[in-house]
């Protein structure tokens, strides 16, 4: 220590406030967001179930609290100057009130529309009632208001409100409703049918006038309307709206039909045999699959499976038999990325970049997420080409090592590390950015 250090240095005596307790205060480390939301008087507040993790919300984010301990024991102080002291004392006495031996932190919770549909499907929008004793059933189902959302998903208004819009709900009577799904089949098929009557032209601007569903439905304007949203748009013209339909929504939904009378037809045949659901039998044989689906679209609309990312999944077989295709919607699976990956390599062993690319390219994490669950079978010789598969329980060579591969918006792999091996399990490591 120099001299003018040793000249300027004090003693601190610490002492301990009559209300002192370990157990008073608790540390929140706050991220800049979080900070400028207190400081400016933004709204900040805490929701949380007894048995749920509790969750901090701002008007446009939510994060979990997560406990974090640490070996040094903090003391808390409402001690502020630190100037040396006018005495001739070379003391300066600091009193503690409280100490910590945790914090917490925050961590980004990722909205869940899975867990928002699954809400609003307890009571979906039907057909109203005529029977008495339906009715009244009905008006007895769980509705939910903004607020109940906010409160029964823990997160925040905004997000709940992108997640609403991202399902297609619709607000009714202060209450947010999704129409029943075979409900909305069977009213989009009435109209599809309908515009084949009619030879009406609904894949071009200005579309269809909503008022010639009406006419031609017995269906109430709203889940009329709601169609057209799910399916294409409407467009005010001269004060009076117009359904225009989107030719490529109009094939999925074509497509999604056809699996919906596939499986309806596997399970059935299962129940007359009295024998279980073979997986193995799910969906169409594809070139089958093909020349139906191209007779259920409009003429002027050109199918091809591009289409369907993101929906389906094709799946060579074995030699000697033809390829598959399986309905599997990415927008139901978990927006939780390891939660994702367990479903995805539980639905099919063996997946390729090219295949897992509308199913990880809207997922976004702040963190790079470590999947210890898996593996990748690399082989050299297959340039510019990976193949993920699920952990082996036996590791193929002795020189397994930890791998880490990026996948960069689901287009490219790059990998960090040579392999020498022509054949070896490896652990996996993905960072979605």
């Amino acid at each position: 220590m120099t001299e003018p250090e040793a000249a300027g240095a004090m003693d601190s005596m610490i002492v301990t406030t009559a209300d002192f307790n370990e157990d008073k205060y608790k540390l929140l480390q706050l991220n800049p967001e979080i900070e400028k939301a207190i400081t400016t008087g933004s709204k900040v507040f805490i929701v949380g179930a007894p048995d749920a993790r509790a969750v901090l919300c701002t008007e446009d984010k939510s994060y979990y609290i997560k406990k974090e301990d640490t070996s040094n024991l903090r003391l808390l102080t409402t001690h502020t100057d630190w100037s040396k002291p006018k005495e001739t004392s070379d003391k300066r006495t600091i009193q503690v009130s409280g100490a910590a031996r945790f914090h917490y932190l925050l961590e980004h919770k990722v909205p869940d529309p899975t867990k928002l549909r699954a809400l609003l499907l307890e009571a979906p929008y039907e057909k109203p009632k005529r029977d008495a004793a339906q009715a009244k059933r009905a008006k007895l189902s769980k509705l939910y208001s903004m607020s109940d959302l906010v409160d029964a998903l823990q997160v925040s208004e905004h997000e709940v409100s992108a997640m609403l819009q991202e399902i297609h709900a619709f607000e009714e009577a202060g209450t947010w409703r999704l129409l029943k799904p075979t409900y909305q089949s069977q009213i989009f098929t009435d109209m599809l049918d309908t515009i084949v009557q009619h030879d009406w032209d609904v894949l071009a601007e200005p579309g269809v006038p909503v008022k010639e569903f009406l006419n031609e439905l017995e269906e109430p304007l709203v889940a009329i309307r709601q169609c057209c949203k799910l399916y294409g748009s409407l467009k005010a013209v001269n004060d009076e709206d117009h359904c225009t339909l989107d030719p490529v929504k109009v094939a999925t939904f074509r497509a999604k039909s056809l699996f919906d009378e596939q499986a309806a037809e596997a399970q059935f045949q299962a129940q007359q045999e009295h024998v279980a659901l073979n997986p193995a039998d799910a969906g169409w044989e594809l070139d089958q699959f093909m020349e139906k689906w191209k007779l259920r679209v409009p003429d002027s609309v050109t199918v091809n499976l591009e289409m369907l990312s993101g929906l389906v999944l094709v799946k060579p077989q074995k030699a000697g038999k033809p390829t598959r295709i399986v309905y599997f919607p990415e927008d139901l699976l978990s927006p939780e990325p390891k939660k994702r990956f367990e479903q995805l390599f539980t639905m099919q062993e063996k997946w390729t970049i090219k295949q897992l690319e509308p199913y990880i390219k809207y997922v976004s994490v702040l963190v790079s997420l470590e999947l210890l669950e898996y593996s990748l079978h690399a082989h050299v010789a297959i340039v510019g080409r990976w193949l993920l598969v699920a952990r082996h329980k036996r590791r193929c060579c002795s020189s397994t090592r930890a791998l880490r591969v990026k996948v960069t918006r689901a287009r490219s792999c790059t990998v960090d590390g040579d392999l020498k091996e022509n054949t070896c399990t490896l652990q996996l490591l993905v960072c979605i950015i």
